[in-house]
């Protein structure tokens, strides 16, 4: 995996609190997802974030930067 240490797009430094939202479909229609973690790098598919340390990828395609 090659991650990029340059932003790809809107991305935060790293270390910062971001904020991500997803929808997901369910039984009632459509429901946001969001996700508080902390970012740690990006591939052009992929967010890679810290979550109560667990460090994990999130599909890009997928998640979006939640704007309050």
């Amino acid at each position: 995996m090659t991650t990029f240490e340059t932003p790809i797009g809107n991305v935060p430094k790293v270390g910062a609190d971001v904020h991500l939202v997803r929808w997901v479909r369910t039984a009632d229609g459509w429901a946001s997802e969001t996700l508080l973690c902390t970012y740690v790098a990006c591939t052009p598919d992929a967010w890679i974030v810290d979550s109560r340390g667990e460090q994990m990828e999130l599909a890009r395609d997928e998640w979006s930067q939640f704007a309050f």
